[in-house]
């Protein structure tokens, strides 16, 4: 059974509900990984994702499944959730293609500050070698919101496209933007994500140490949807440290 959050009028108090929680869970380990395809950059170009939709193509080089994406962005007032949708078959001309997986990134954990962020998608089955699609689906309002970010420029290889949000028909060309796709283990083993009971969805943030350079665990998020899609938990857990040894965790 799916984990969800419980929710006022939506969660049935029962036999099943309440043994799924004291269940093992299945689960999905999301490392590093190594990337597959990017597109990066130095240009600072902002794309309008209160407004519009935004459809980003990759290729799925030398592997059959998709692990993590990441973005460069930046959350402005308090943001909004950030949709991601992992689709094959798009076509621009008006074509959205078979939805494969749909993600999301809560609000609360969109960086303040213009910089990549991972976000788990644990796809398999893909065709290597194929092209698929990320549609990055608008939301928030003027004051709330993201910026994803890309070049100034469009690039033949990476196409994009944007529409008005939760519009219907032909999308519109336009400029590159920033993304990277990774799949597998990868060479340092480190875990990025952790996807449990199917939605409870856990992120790994680290701090590098610049004598050492090695990466220390200083935050974990949680996310678990409600069983109606609403807010449901979001949480962070900020960890103390004393050398590599961890001291304590503070939820906020």
């Amino acid at each position: 059974m799916p984990l969800y959050a419980f929710k006022n009028g939506q969660t049935v108090l029962d036999e099943t509900t309440m043994n799924s929680l004291l269940s093992l869970q299945d689960f999905y380990l999301i490392y590093e990984g190594t990337q597959r395809d990017a597109k990066t950059g130095s240009g600072t170009a902002e794309f309008d994702c209160a407004s519009y939709d935004h459809a980003i193509r990759f290729t799925a080089t030398g592997t059959t499944e998709v692990a993590r994406v990441e973005f460069e962005l930046v959350k402005h007032g308090a943001g909004a959730d950030l949709v991601v949708e992992l689709r094959s078959g798009f076509n621009p001309s008006g074509t959205d293609g078979t939805l494969l997986k749909s993600m999301t990134l809560p609000k609360e954990f969109i960086p303040t500050g213009r910089s990549y962020w991972s976000i788990p998608i644990a796809l398999e089955g893909l065709t290597s070698g194929s092209q698929y699609w990320l549609i990055v689906r608008g939301n928030g309002d003027a004051n709330n919101h993201f910026h994803l970010h890309g070049e100034t420029s469009q690039d033949a290889n990476y196409p994009c496209y944007y529409r008005a949000r939760g519009g219907s028909g032909a999308w519109t060309a336009e400029n590159a933007i920033h993304f990277k796709v990774f799949s597998g283990v990868g060479v340092t083993s480190i875990p990025y994500h952790e996807i449990a009971g199917g939605n409870a969805c856990l992120t790994y943030e680290y701090t590098i140490d610049t004598n050492t350079w090695l990466r220390y665990l200083s935050a974990i998020y949680l996310y678990i949807p409600a069983a109606d899609g609403s807010s449901g938990i979001r949480q962070k857990l900020s960890l103390t440290r004393s050398g590599n040894v961890v001291l304590k965790g503070v939820a906020s």
